[in-house]
């Protein structure tokens, strides 16, 4: 069947076929415009959505890298302790020596031969005890004499005041003035002879007295010097010597720095240390010491000061020269906290701790150091009673690291320092590396 043939111009003069051409022509065109002003942000939208797809999604390099990085490190374990407070009037151990309070060197007064030794050596005497007599046979016919001319004295004294009495009831005119002088210059003159007899008697009696020979105070004699039969004279040697033992005295050297920690309550008359006694057998002894006095000075040798404590000595278990142990316990208390020694460090900026917070974590604390109590030292400021601080293992400490303190108990403070590390194992860190075989 053959189709009729149609020429253009008679399909274009046709209504329907040109208009679906117009339509599709708009329709190209408007999707034109909107591709020219849409391009650009749809290429920032593109980029936005690509960067964050590649950052959800990782790399294989970063992925690797992550895998390779090793993990942090774990909180260095550490020994804690825990401040406190403690009475730091602690009692103090000097090596004393006993001294008596009186020692007297018995000596003879006179010249003579000792005729008698009245006392047992060694053996405690009383005051006014006979220890030794001189031959008296001298000194008892000196004094004789001295009585004979006391007696001549008074006699011519006598004779004198009678003949100056005769001579003022005289008649005036028959007694001149140079005899009634001579009278009354007689009498004076007896008078002074009496008084010189006197005191010539009064010497012969001491020196008679001195033939005995008695002990000055009460206490220990010694050995006799010079036994009877001796011949002795004042500036010979001492016939023996007496020492005073009940009360004695004990002596110290207190440092310079121990007396100004105590030089308020040294000012004071009161007691300054209760003290008490250790001999040398190791036993103490049971009186309580009294404070006697300080010497008036510092020895510049040694930077010492001598202190000097009374003792009750009844039994006479203190002898003189003896040296014992003296322990000293301040009677007010001065309470300060303490820290171990070994917990403090010092730099450029001065001496610091590291304080343990309530996060574990360790802070550095500047403190100011007092004085030394042992293994212990007190601090002035900057730490309070309660606080916790590093003691060991602050080899692997920085300030604001966190650490794993362990306190030990009071059985663990006995210990070793070797069975403290291994069980809490700070000081195996350096060892091991990052492996931490520490006790949690």
């Amino acid at each position: 069947m053959t189709l009729p043939e149609h020429t253009p111009q008679k399909d274009a003069g046709k209504g329907p076929g040109r208009s679906n051409f117009l339509k599709s022509l708009a329709a190209f065109a408007l999707m034109g415009i909107l591709a020219f002003f849409s391009s650009s942000r749809f290429e920032e939208i593109s980029k936005r959505l690509l960067n964050s797809v590649q950052s959800v999604t990782p790399s294989p390099a970063s992925a690797a890298d992550e895998a390779a990085a090793p993990p942090a490190p774990p909180a260095p374990p550490v020994v804690g302790h825990v401040v406190a407070i403690a009475d730091l009037a602690l009692g103090r151990e000097y090596i004393g020596r006993v001294e008596p309070v009186q020692t007297v060197l018995v000596k003879p007064r006179i010249s003579g031969q000792i005729e008698s030794i009245h006392f047992k050596e060694g053996s405690l005497v009383s005051e006014g005890d006979l220890l030794f007599t001189i031959d008296s046979a001298q000194y008892q016919a000196i004094a004789q004499q001295r009585k004979a001319d006391l007696a001549k004295a008074q006699a011519s004294l006598s004779r004198a005041v009678k003949y100056n009495d005769r001579l003022k009831a005289a008649d005036k005119r028959s007694v001149s003035a140079s005899d009634a002088d001579m009278a009354a210059s007689d009498v004076e003159q007896s008078r002074a002879a009496v008084e010189q007899a006197k005191a010539a008697l009064r010497l012969a009696q001491i020196d008679l007295d001195f033939t005995r020979i008695t002990a000055p105070i009460s206490g220990r004699i010694g050995r006799a010097e010079a036994t009877r039969g001796n011949f002795v004279t004042p500036a010979g040697a001492p016939l023996t010597s007496i020492v005073q033992t009940d009360p004695i005295r004990v002596s110290y050297a207190m440092s310079d720095r121990n007396y100004m920690e105590q030089i308020g309550a040294f000012r004071s008359s009161g007691a300054v240390f209760d003290a008490a006694l250790t001999l040398v057998d190791g036993t103490s002894y049971p009186h309580k010491g009294e404070r006697d006095f300080e010497e008036n000075e510092m020895d510049a040798m040694t930077g010492t000061i001598t202190v000097y404590l009374r003792f009750a000595n009844k039994e006479g278990a203190l002898i003189p020269g003896s040296m014992v142990r003296v322990n000293t316990k301040p009677v007010k208390s001065r309470t300060a906290p303490i820290v171990p020694q070994e917990a403090l460090l010092a730099d450029s900026s001065g001496d610091f701790v590291y304080v343990i917070d309530e996060n574990n974590a360790a802070q550095r604390r500047g403190v100011s150091l007092g004085t030394e109590t042992g293994t212990y030292r007190e601090i002035v400021s900057g730490l309070a009673s309660g606080e916790k601080i590093i003691v060991k293992g602050l080899h692997n400490v920085r300030p604001g690291m966190t650490v794993r303190p362990n306190y030990p108990s009071a059985d663990q403070a006995a210990k070793s320092p070797s069975e403290l590390a291994r069980e809490s194992g700070y000081d195996l860190l350096p060892i091991s590396g990052g492996n931490q075989t520490g006790a949690d």
